[in-house]
């Protein structure tokens, strides 16, 4: 993938997680078989790992929701070779409760084919 293909790609996504379009950019940019992996949920959990388009779509639509992303701000991307990061700062309503709380993230992703092939989250 050329650089400026894996540019517009990576601020194509930003933009629209920026916008709050989290299952658009999921959408159109994971790949069937994308692979997802988060920090363990609590301390000495293995961390989660899902697979598959179906899947991840799956979980992301439910923790949609329940939570609702506000005052979201990115920084990146930041690209080398055919991976971008995005530092991500926002806040998250609990949709039930009406909780606020901040939540800052670094993701990372590998592209292949013009698709994210792995979403690596830091927090």
């Amino acid at each position: 993938m050329s650089n400026i293909l894996l540019n517009q790609l990576a601020d194509d996504f930003a933009k629209l997680l920026l916008a709050g379009k989290v299952e658009e950019a999921a959408d159109k940019y994971w790949a069937t078989d994308v692979c997802i992996l988060k920090p363990a949920p609590a301390k000495g959990d293995e961390p989660i790992q899902i697979t598959g388009f179906v899947a991840a779509r799956e979980t992301l639509s439910i923790w949609l929701s329940h939570n609702k992303m506000e005052d979201i701000s990115i920084d990146g991307p930041f690209i080398t070779g055919n991976q971008f990061a995005l530092f991500i700062d926002m806040q998250i309503v609990d949709l039930v409760s009406g909780k606020r709380r901040d939540f800052a993230e670094i993701a990372t992703f590998i592209i292949l084919d013009n698709k994210i092939i792995e979403e690596r989250f830091f927090y």
